[in-house]
């Protein structure tokens, strides 16, 4: 069958370091480069407060994302909530503005990295315990936001999550609510996902047949990605579901096929 192919010890910002440079700029982005969807998730929206600085009292907002913009005091990390962009808050961390599934995994690593050498926990070894704290939760953020957006299955539910039109995590199939997900899925997908488990359990321990089915595989996760992301893109909000519900089956088999093959 076809085969579902993130100061030093005092507190403060480092020297050189912009804790301007990952602020939102207004008039970036449009419906059309971001995930267009019954939400608005503009970088035009107003910054939200988020209360005084711990360190120096002056009023931050949203916009503030790792440091005071008066004191440069390290700050505690935003929760999703908090976002002046909604649920994309994983992107603006990185970097990625306006929010899109098309980004590199070079651009998300070097943007980890640049992140981490500023906000890593040893660089506040000696200041107080709201800066260590501040900066272990900070560093965290950043951890989770290239753990989440590296993978392209976990970016597209991100997404789709943050456009409300969230995919089940454990099945594939349905909505967060829990709604029916029958129709998400189509006929022919559940056909091809029978056929290819029942191929592996044929190959049973034939290393050259379960490679031939993982480079299969691999082309139709490739093909897969390059459709979710071209959904998500557009805002097509239907096509990008079912085809995030089809590369969860496609992750599954490629984790099965995994376990199956020798070491080596």
């Amino acid at each position: 069958p076809e085969h579902l192919a993130t100061a030093a010890a005092t507190t403060r910002a480092p020297r050189g370091i912009d804790i301007d440079a990952r602020r939102p700029r207004p008039g970036r982005g449009t419906r059309r480069d971001s995930l267009a969807s019954s939400r608005s998730f503009s970088a035009d929206a107003s910054p939200s407060s988020r209360g005084a600085c711990w360190s120096c009292g002056v009023a931050t907002t949203s916009s503030d994302l790792f440091f005071c913009g008066a004191c440069g005091a390290v700050l505690p990390a935003l929760a999703e909530g908090d976002d002046v962009n909604g649920s994309l808050l994983l992107f603006r961390v990185l970097g990625v503005d306006p929010p899109r599934f098309a980004v590199s995994d070079d651009e998300l690593e070097r943007a980890m990295k640049n992140l981490q050498k500023t906000l890593h926990p040893d660089k506040f070894s000696t200041a107080p315990k709201a800066a260590r704290e501040h900066s272990a939760d900070q560093a965290s953020l950043v951890n989770r936001a290239y753990a989440t957006l590296r993978d392209p299955l976990r970016r597209a539910k991100y997404m789709l999550r943050a456009a409300g039109a969230g995919v089940a995590e454990e099945s594939g199939m349905g909505d967060e609510q829990g709604a029916a997900g029958d129709a998400l899925v189509d006929p022919t997908l559940l056909m091809e996902v029978m056929e290819t488990r029942e191929a592996i359990e044929r190959a049973g321990d034939d290393a050259s047949a379960l490679g031939a089915m993982a480079s299969a595989n691999a082309a139709a996760e490739s093909s897969c990605v390059a459709a979710v992301g071209n959904a998500v893109d557009a805002g097509d909000l239907a096509t990008a579901r079912k085809e995030t519900v089809r590369l969860t089956y496609l992750a599954r088999i490629r984790d099965e096929i995994k376990r199956r093959l020798p070491p080596g």
